[in-house]
């Protein structure tokens, strides 16, 4: 996972599938899932950038029930406060 400050916005620029579903189910394995959920505890805004969510890079080649699992998560996210921003870059 990758992670920045923007603004006092706490942005995950890279979110790889395994802390994906980790985070999503409020487990903390690693230092980054610790400060995405302190800072959603904490009230913070938090963003995920969507060309980030490293699970669509798997779209064409993934069957489609894992891939709906992983849509799944990913909304599990945005319950959990985290919105999913598209990247300007894209």
């Amino acid at each position: 996972m990758e992670l920045e400050e923007r603004g006092g916005t706490l942005v995950i620029t890279r979110l790889p599938v395994e802390q994906m579903g980790a985070l999503s189910l409020g487990l903390v394995l690693t230092d980054q899932e610790g400060t995405v959920l302190r800072a959603l505890l904490e009230g913070k805004k938090v963003q995920v950038l969507d060309s980030g969510l490293e699970y669509k890079d798997y779209r064409k080649g993934a069957p489609l029930d894992i891939y709906q699992k992983f849509m799944a998560l990913e909304r599990g996210l945005r319950e959990m406060g985290i919105c999913v921003v598209r990247d300007r870059h894209r």
